[in-house]
């Protein structure tokens, strides 16, 4: 029975966590991971608030809300986005905006989550 932690090898979880980072470059080449981030928090929270997404990931307004553009229809510079996620106003308050994900977003987030059980973090 190998009784070795991460804490005495923490090479094995490493390999596979690049493995994992790497498979995700492939489906989201040229595409900053913070974006990647962006793109799980709100697959994991359908309908999340752009306020809500900013106290998760603890970064700038702007930041959110240029990532939130890149994975729309339209982004920042008013060119196509990846077109991965909706936003959609709340009726009863438009200052609000919650997040889905596109049916090609549902796609591609099945697609990671097969790829995650794939290299199972956790398992050597």
């Amino acid at each position: 029975m190998n009784t070795a932690t991460v804490a005495d090898d923490p090479r094995p979880i490493l390999i596979k966590v690049f493995r994992f980072v790497e498979k995700l470059r492939e489906l989201f080449p040229d595409v900053p991971i913070q974006t990647i981030s962006v793109f799980l928090i709100i697959a994991m929270k359908p309908g999340i608030s752009q306020r809500e997404l900013l106290k998760l990931m603890g970064t700038s307004q702007s930041g959110v809300s240029r990532n939130v553009m890149a994975l729309a229809d339209v982004n920042r510079h008013g060119k196509p986005g990846l077109g991965l996620i909706a936003q959609l106003r709340d009726p009863f308050d438009s200052r609000q905006v919650g997040l889905r994900l596109t049916p090609a977003g549902v796609a591609l987030a099945k697609r990671v989550a097969a790829l995650g059980q794939a290299h199972e973090l956790g398992d050597s």
